[in-house]
């Protein structure tokens, strides 16, 4: 179908020969025929859209009476020349192979006479007179009657029927034309009259001359005819549509196949065939040789379908001239009777329902089963989808799938034929509108044609009947688009009936056909929205139908805007008063801008299809058909995005905007409901995303029109009409081709001919470019509407509009008057009431900006309402000029102009209460963002966004990181704004999120490694990878990241890797120093830089090691997953970088000290740099050896960084440390030789002692390398430095004071340090340690000849003389002294029997020990752990073992483990006990080392987890030291992990261990009481949230996931509560234990409504017993009247409330023992008083209904709507802080005991109440 709806709507007349055939000829003239002028209509000219060229009406288009084969009978009258007025209406002749038609005129007879195209003169080109027509009509019904007469004379003659004769195949003609044609007249008599309809009578005058206004005017051709000849010819036409209502030819042709398939599955002869049945060119052999189809018409014979073919072809033969005879002026409405009119609306509706969409969808064959009933007759069933049928689908599919094949391929032979009728039929619509519009028609009627046009919106095509059956289809649909269109507009009372209809059409429709698109439109593909489907064609794009209906009844109400006499706008105006806020203002404005510029009812229409389609939309679950409505709401936003730059539909922005004000709307009135209120989800997230879709279309025309503007001359002075450089300008951009190009004869512009139109043959004289043209207009224009004034003037943006309006106005004035379309008329109507309106709000706008009087410049748009014949400018815009005018005025209508609202709707949300809503809302600003990433930088978008960085949903915080994620790589200063903000959420609770923050590093780094914050992302990223809490998918992420950064060898290999882009030199650069390196070498160089940077923010090389010795050996050992083979492969490329990357550390340290300036922050560079070689040294010390002397000089400690000297001694001697053992003989030698040992023993006396270590460490290793000998150098020096720091400390052990010099005491405690490491790292080869060590052996030699390494002669006197200072009373001493110790324990374990056996361990971790010293001891134990563990993973205790030649086999199959290896851990777990105890320290380091010396007891199994656990659980309770919950909190979920129920189990006994912990640790009120607390308070923002202190450990664990384990730990925490089966009373000190148990069941994070349920239910059964015998309890007590347990408040309670001292006679307890027993029964009513107001908590926070809570049982399933609840914000902190009973001399306090009795009361009175 041609695009353009502004082309002429006509069909092709068809006239309908007897033998079947289907001839078509055009009926109508785009122009009046002038005498004058050569007038040859071509069938191009006539064609409709979609339709194949029609060939022009020739002779063989009307056969003669005298036809071959027909069963017309010749008549003793002479019919055939009244049948045939060939002398009025001679058939045209078609010259040769000319398509062109011509006439000629006889003045004298008034009539044309045909004549070869040879021979036609233009004086001669005439169409016939009225009085011809008038003849015409008259004879043909004159040969009508005469036929009737003849039938009627021959019955009475032969005393039979006409019924009877035609029954037994004996009529005569009239009876034949009646059988055959359904009325009295004949196919070519049809034909006939159909030509009349078509014909534009000629008027003549007295003088034989011609009216020439009269021709082209059709109007008046049946107007001339006479009344009575009109009342004789209607009914006869009526005859022939009453004939055709009942004929059903695909139902008929259905029932022939299933009868012939039937005969042929019983073996019997097939009587017919559909072939047969449809023939016309043979007879029936049987009776006398029959015609075909001459039998009754239920009996299935030869030609029968044929016949009933013809019969209904001219049944709409008739309803086309009824239709036309009725839709003329001039006719009397009273000459047709309404039962005509009914009959011409039911055939419309019987044909389309019965014939049209069958035929056209391929569908005639749905809906039957061909199976034979036992009377062998036909039975016809529906499939099961349709209505249900129990036949089982298998045996279905197997009779009826078959027999439908074959229906479906038969029923062609009956579609064919009734598709070649679509014309005729597409001629009914458009005429049966033609009549709506013109005449008045019953209620009843218009809503059976209004349904039967809507249900061929329900078409589709199927290519299977005929190739164009797409074009077929689009004839049929828009005609019916046009009748409802004008059913529509002509009756406005109906109009919301139609939509409603149109709506219920909707629901019917299948799910295939919801987003059927097959309505052809004109290709948007240069505006700012593409298409977002694939349903194009060609040039053109396809929308739905039904969308194209709602736009075109929007359009077809649209009226004549307002003009007061006086210029001005009526309701209007800048000045109008107005009353209310900003937002009333508004819609007060809009609707005057609707009223005056005659949108009202457009507008109206446009709400209620907006109204009508989100309210089915918005339906809860399926109710209405909402998931249905959704999916289409989605396709016509698509189709209205698609044709929203089309000028022929230009109510789209209006319903756009109606829809986006509605969605924006209900997303605000959302967002304002309170949590009670249930919102449908779905809805929102349908809204939501349709909210986005249409925000992000218009962000894209603002985006286009702001980097591609059409600019105008903004002052009229700089319009300059002088020559200007010859230039390419075309718009197409391709700059200068080989190819023809036309110049702009103003600006001198050069222009591809292909790009304008224009040819080498068509160059016209003169040709001016769309921007000059444009400019001229502005100029005459702006001289008019400027109202008179002279001079410059400013032209805005404004100006410029009207400007371009009045452009694409001409533009469409001349498509109406061309094409002569109500469509294109409406469109145009439209767009000048959009422009009046536009007019409107911009006058009463307050922000100026505008030279034009609009005043005169709405005068001139009303103004061409009514379109004159002389064009309002003579000078058209291109193609491509009125595309890009369409887009500047798309991007200042309205819908663009509200832009700031919808992003602000947007932003709101960001912000808003409802997770739900945030996290949608940064969803569909995803929409817009990508349409224009500029946004982004916007500082309202970065604050919200930012904002929901931090938001409280996981979810939300998710959209938010993707949203960034998106554009982090499209924009630096992006990623620069948001880099703290991603770094943040590295840590996020979420998985996803910090999954999807790594993934935006990892693409970041990878696209651009020379990245700013790359060292500070990277340090992050390491640090959660080195988290043993991270989840696998993260740390894979990480892990993948760095390996394809620093360890691709093939990216190193082949040059691909992206540090290429980081690298600052290139190999071709002379003046570079690395000219000569490889690619691979420059990529190893980058990411040796940025692993020493990362080393340099983190201050520790600790992460990078933990990731290479991953990278390089695997992060898990025995893993079983699919991603094994990837990290194999991963660890074997690391492996061969690494030499690489050494290689290139040593470069860059050598470049380094090149360049050094000697700053301060080289210190801390250097530092990083041996840290990354230190880092592979511990992987791969081999690499380390050819290097080694490069880093040797930095032992001498004169780096001339002091701050820094000790850390870069430190870990060059750690490097040396590593590779001493890979030494080789001859390196050995000539190291140690050389200066290593000095330097090594210079650095034990210069540096701290850490720096200590490292040294003797490395001269230890030295000293015991496999090739040295006794009595080598460094044994040599490590010995005479050991005798000398002996010598020392033996001098001066017993000289310990206050008054000791501070040089004496730093040199004691070098000492202590140095010996401490040579005992620790020296290992002596003849020592072995016995398994009972003799405690005499550990004593201090005096005499130091005595002293030697054999024989653990040194260490033992070394551990005695330790002994001493560690009884020495200065702490840093005596923590010194245990350090020092802790070296001999580690190389010899069993001195730890002696140590014990001495009470060491007892006495450092006693609590008369210092928390100095406390905390020394368990670090110490720690490193003994840690050394012991280390020694067996490596190896190192094996091969000891082996060394050892006492030891027997069975010694050596046991190993390690029954040895040395658990001797720490047995003596550890001997004081266990004690180590609980130090939990409770009131030292917050003491209790964060001892949380870390049992995290590593518990990973050794040298501690019952089951005894840890609640002692784990209580530290939770530590509020002020975060630090330590968290590290307690890391092995809770370890061990959560390993056993799942244990934290289930050991709940209640972690809970009272947690209360004691703060009853012990923290200080007391000032009222003296403890300080317990179970609550936690943060701050979010304006938010103070309040958690428990077990909330981490629920929300880390299973437990959250688990639901019989959530209840397994609630039930225990309420069994507290629970009744002492040993005892009757409860004890007073529980009380505030159970206090602080319902603080945390008040406020542990539930997931589900299920767990507030459970508790209250179980708090119900507790207090339901026990609380009403404590209420009976006190009735016995007080006695008498005085406490009725079902009476209201009583004296008591009174008292308690009014007075302000409680004596308890007054009460009636005087005597003591009652008073006792009253006490008792108050403390027994606080055991249950926190559940009764936990109950009431819960039901108020939780929005717990009472008949939500009556009817939950446990045991039932939990419901989805009740999952993701949470308390609201608005609920106060749990408080249940009981009064004491007792005071200090545990007399009772009356006060309080009478308030907690008027609570419990009033609390059991409440409960009693809710159970009624």
């Amino acid at each position: 179908m041609d695009s353009n709806h502004y082309q002429t709507n006509t069909f092709a007349d068809q006239s309908i020969g007897i033998d079947g055939t289907v001839q078509q000829a055009p009926y109508a003239a785009t122009a009046p025929i002038h005498p004058e002028v050569d007038i040859s209509i071509s069938s191009s000219s006539v064609k409709h859209p979609g339709q194949p060229a029609l060939s022009s009406f020739s002779s063989s288009s009307l056969p003669s009476a005298d036809v071959r084969n027909s069963p017309v009978k010749p008549m003793t009258t002479d019919l055939n020349s009244i049948a045939t007025p060939s002398s009025v209406f001679s058939p045209i002749i078609k010259s040769g192979n000319s398509n062109k038609v011509s006439f000629n005129v006889d003045k004298n007879e008034t009539k044309m006479i045909p004549t070869s195209s040879s021979e036609i003169s233009k004086d001669s080109m005439l169409p016939p007179t009225a009085d011809a027509i008038s003849s015409t009509v008259e004879l043909l019904v004159n040969a009508a009657e005469l036929r009737e007469a003849a039938v009627r004379e021959s019955s009475v003659a032969n005393g039979t029927s006409t019924a009877a004769r035609a029954g037994r195949g004996q009529g005569g003609v009239a009876e034949d034309v009646v059988a055959l044609h359904g009325g009295p007249f004949t196919a070519l008599e049809l034909g006939q009259l159909s030509l009349v309809c078509n014909s534009s009578p000629v008027v003549t005058t007295n003088s034989n001359s011609i009216d020439i206004n009269s021709i082209g005017n059709s109007d008046g051709v049946w107007s001339s005819l006479g009344e009575d000849l009109l009342s004789t010819l209607t009914p006869m036409l009526r005859t022939h549509v009453i004939s055709a209502l009942g004929i059903d030819l695909v139902g008929e042709g259905r029932n022939v196949i299933t009868k012939s398939m039937e005969d042929g599955e019983n073996k019997k002869k097939s009587t017919i065939t559909i072939a047969q049945w449809m023939m016309h060119t043979s007879t029936c052999s049987k009776q006398e040789g029959a015609c075909l189809g001459s039998r009754d018409d239920h009996i299935i014979e030869p030609g029968g379908g044929h016949r009933r073919l013809q019969i209904l072809l001219c049944g709409l033969q008739s309803a086309s001239i009824l239709l036309s005879i009725m839709s003329s002026s001039g006719i009397d409405r009273r000459a047709v009777e309404d039962d005509t009119i009914e009959a011409c609306v039911n055939l419309i509706k019987n044909h389309i329902q019965k014939h049209l969409v069958p035929a056209l969808s391929n569908t005639g064959h749905l809906g039957i089963s061909c199976t034979s009933s036992n009377d062998g007759e036909e039975t016809s069933n529906r499939d099961d989808d349709e209505d249900g049928s129990h036949t089982p689908k298998a045996k279905r599919a197997k009779t009826v799938s078959a027999n439908r094949g074959v229906v479906a391929k038969g029923l062609k032979a009956v579609y064919t034929p009734i598709l070649s009728a679509t014309g005729l039929f597409g001629t009914i619509l458009e005429r049966a509108k033609d009549f709506i519009n013109g005449n008045e028609m019953d209620d009843r009627l218009l809503f059976t044609l209004s349904s039967a046009a809507l249900s061929t919106l329900t078409i589709d095509a199927s290519t299977v009947v005929r190739a164009d059956v797409g074009s077929l289809a689009s004839i049929v649909q828009e005609s019916a688009i046009d009748l409802v269109v004008a059913i529509f507009g002509r009756y406005p009372r109906h109009q919301s009936i139609v939509i409603e209809d149109l709506f219920q059409l909707l629901l019917k429709l299948p799910t295939s056909k919801r987003s059927l698109r097959t309505y052809l439109v004109r290709n948007s593909a240069r505006t700012a929205t593409p298409s977002s489907g694939s349903d194009s064609v060609g040039d053109n794009d396809c929308i739905q139908p039904i969308c194209a209906l709602a736009l075109l009844l929007i359009q077809s109400c649209v009226v004549i805007p307002v003009q007061s006499e006086n210029g001005d706008i009526k309701g209007g105006g800048a000045g109008a008063d107005k009353e209310g806020d900003e937002s009333d203002e508004d819609e007060e404005l809009e609707s005057t801008a609707n009223e005056t510029s005659g949108l009202e009812r457009c507008n109206a229409v446009c709400e209620q299809i907006t109204s009508e389609m989100l309210q089915r939309c918005s339906r809860k679950g399926e109710e209405g058909g909402a998931s249905e409505f959704r999916p289409i709401l989605f396709n016509w936003i698509d189709d209205l995005l698609r044709v929203r730059y089309l000028i022929e539909f230009p109510a789209a922005e209006m319903l756009l905007l109606n829809l986006s004000h509605r969605l924006g709307s209900d997303l605000l009135r959302a967002s304002a409901i309170s949590k009670t209120q249930v919102v449908e989800a779905t809805y929102l997230a349908t809204a939501m995303d349709a909210f986005g879709k249409i925000t992000s279309a218009v962000a894209g025309t603002l985006r286009v029109n702001r980097e591609n503007p059409f600019k105008l001359p903004d002052i009229t002075d700089c319009i300059d009409s002088k020559p200007k450089e010859e230039v390419n300008r075309c718009f197409c951009r391709r700059g200068h081709l080989d190819t023809f190009m036309v110049d702009c004869d103003r600006c001198h512009g050069w222009y591809h001919g292909s790009c304008i139109g224009i040819t080498k043959d068509t160059v016209p004289d003169e040709w001016i470019c769309d921007e000059c043209k444009l400019q001229i207009s502005m100029l005459d224009q702006a001289k008019v509407f400027s109202r008179g004034k002279e001079g410059s003037i400013i032209l805005t943006t404004k100006d410029h509009c009207h400007v371009m309006r009045q452009y694409v106005l001409s533009y469409i004035t001349r498509a109406a008057q061309s094409s002569n379309s109500s469509r294109a008329k409406r469109s145009r109507e439209f767009f000048i009431a959009s422009w009046a309106k536009n007019i409107t709000l911009e006058e009463t706008s307050t922000d100026g900006g505008r030279s034009f009087d609009l005043g005169l410049v709405r005068s001139h748009v009303i103004a061409q309402w009514y379109p004159s014949d002389r064009p309002r400018t003579t000078s058209f815009l291109t193609d491509d000029g009125n595309s890009r005018i369409m887009s500047t005025l798309v991007a200042s209508s309205e819908l663009s102009i509200s832009f700031p609202r919808l992003l602000g709707v947007l932003l709101r949300l960001m912000g808003d209460s409802m997770a739900t809503l945030r996290k949608l809302s940064l969803k569909a600003f995803l929409q817009v963002a990508n349409v224009d990433p500029a946004l982004m930088l916007q500082p309202l978008v970065r604050k919200e966004v930012s904002r929901c960085f931090h938001d409280d949903a996981i979810s939300v915080r998710e959209a938010a990181v993707n949203l960034v994620g998106d554009y982090v790589l499209q924009s630096p200063k992006l990623a620069a704004a948001f880099h703290s903000s991603l770094l943040e959420r590295m840590v996020d609770k979420g998985v996803s999120v910090r999954k999807r923050i790594v993934k935006i590093f990892r693409d970041i780094l990878l696209s651009d490694p020379s990245y700013g914050g790359r060292a500070t992302a990277m340090h992050i990223m390491l640090q959660r990878a080195d988290d043993r809490k991270e989840d696998d998918g993260v740390r894979d992420l990480v892990h993948e990241t760095f390996h394809t950064l620093w360890f691709n060898g093939s990216a190193f290999e082949s040059g691909k890797s992206s540090l290429l882009l980081a690298a600052d030199v290139r190999p071709d650069d002379p003046s570079n120093p690395g000219k000569n390196m490889t690619k691979a070498e420059l990529y190893c160089r980058e990411a040796a830089k940025q692993m020493v940077e990362v080393v340099k923010v983190s201050g520790s090389a600790d992460y990078l090691t933990s990731l290479v010795n991953g990278l390089l050996f695997g992060f898990y050992e025995g893993d079983k997953d699919k991603k094994t083979a990837e990290r194999k492969r991963r660890q074997e490329d690391s492996r061969n970088q690494c030499k690489s990357l050494v290689s290139a550390l040593v470069e860059l340290l050598l470049s380094f000290e090149e360049s050094r300036s000697q700053k301060e922050d080289d210190g801390k560079e250097l530092v990083a740099l041996l840290s990354v070689l230190s880092v592979f040294s511990q992987t791969h010390p081999e690499l380390i050896l050819p290097h080694i002397d490069t880093l040797l000089p930095y032992l001498k400690g004169d780096n001339g960084v002091k701050k820094y000297e000790s850390s870069i001694v430190s870990v060059v001697s750690n490097i040396v440390s590593l590779a001493s053992l890979h030494f080789s003989s001859a390196e050995w030698s000539r190291l140690t030789g050389g200066e290593l040992p000095e330097d090594l023993v210079g650095i034990a006396y210069k540096f701290p002692p850490s720096a200590v270590s490292a040294a003797v460490e490395a001269l230890a290793n030295l000293a015991n390398h496999p090739d040295a000998i006794a009595g080598n150098i460094p044994e040599k020096k490590l010995f005479s430095m050991a005798v000398r720091f002996y010598t020392y400390l033996l001098k001066n052990r017993n000289l310990l004071d206050a008054s000791m010099k501070k040089s004496i005491r730093d040199n004691i405690r070098r000492a202590l340090s140095a010996l401490g490491s040579i005992c620790r790292f020296y290992e002596c080869q003849d020592g072995c340690d016995s398994h009972n060590l003799d405690l005499n052996s550990f004593s201090v030699i005096t005499e130091v000849k005595r002293l030697q390494f054999s024989g653990y002669v040194l260490s033992s006197a070394c551990f005695a003389l330790f002994k001493d200072y560690l009884e020495q009373d200065d702490e840093q001493t005596k923590c010194l002294a245990l350090r020092a110790m802790n070296g001999v324990f580690i190389s010899r374990p069993r001195v730890v029997l002696a140590a014990e056996q001495f009470g060491i361990f007892t006495s450092v971790i006693s609590e008369d020990s210092p928390s100095s010293v406390q905390i020394e001891s368990l670090r110490c134990w720690r490193d003994i752990l840690l050394a012991e563990e280390k020694r067996i993973e490596s190896g190192a205790a094996k091969k000891k073992m082996q060394l050892q030649t006492n030891m027997s086999v069975s010694k050596r199959i046991s190993g390690d483990q029954d040895g040395d290896a658990c001797i720490s851990g047995s003596v550890l777990t001997k004081h266990a006990d004690r180590l609980y105890e130090l939990i409770l320290s009131k030292d917050e380091k003491v209790r964060h080392v001892i949380i870390d010396l049992i995290g590593h007891l518990l990973r050794q199994g040298l501690i019952n987890p089951m005894a840890t656990v609640p002692h784990l659980l209580a530290v939770q309770g530590d509020v002020e030291s975060p630090r330590t919950r968290s590290l307690a909190l890391k092995l809770l979920i370890i061990e959560g992990e390993k056993r799942p129920d244990m934290l289930r189990q050991r709940i209640c006994a972690g809970l009272k261990q947690a209360y004691s912990f703060q009853k012990m640790v923290y200080p007391h009120d000032a009222h003296g009481a403890p300080r317990a607390t179970a609550l936690l308070t943060r701050n979010e923002g304006t938010k103070v949230i309040t958690e428990t202190i077990f909330d981490s450990v629920i929300k880390e664990s299973a437990i959250t996931n688990k639901r019989a384990q959530r209840e397994g730990l609630l039930k225990g925490i309420i069994s507290l509560f629970e009744k002492d089966p040993d005892s009757e009373d409860t004890h007073v000190d529980l009380l505030p234990l159970l206090s602080f148990a319902s603080e945390i069941l008040a406020h542990l994070p539930y997931n589900s409504l299920n767990d507030p349920l459970f508790i209250v239910y179980h708090s119900s059964c507790i207090t339901a017993l026990d609380g009403q015998a404590i209420v009976s309890r006190f009735a016995e007590i007080l006695g008498g009247d005085m406490c009725d347990p079902n009476s209201g408040e009583d004296d008591i309670e009174r008292a308690w409330k009014t007075s302000s001292t409680i004596n308890p006679e007054t009460i009636g307890l005087k005597s003591k023992s009652k008073q006792r027993e009253f006490g008792q029964v108050c403390v027994n009513a606080c055991r249950i008083l926190p559940l009764l107001q936990l109950k009431k908590f819960l039901c108020k926070a939780y929005n717990l209904s009472e008949v939500r809570m009556s009817e939950y049982v446990p045991s039932e399933k939990e419901r989805i709507n009740e999952k993701g609840v949470s308390i609201s914000d608005s609920t106060p902190a749990f408080s249940c802080s009981l009064p004491p009973m007792y005071d200090m001399h545990q007399n009772i306090n009356w006060n309080n005991a009478a308030a907690i009795y008027a609570s419990i009361r009033l609390l059991m009175r409440e409960c009693e109440i809710e159970t009624c």
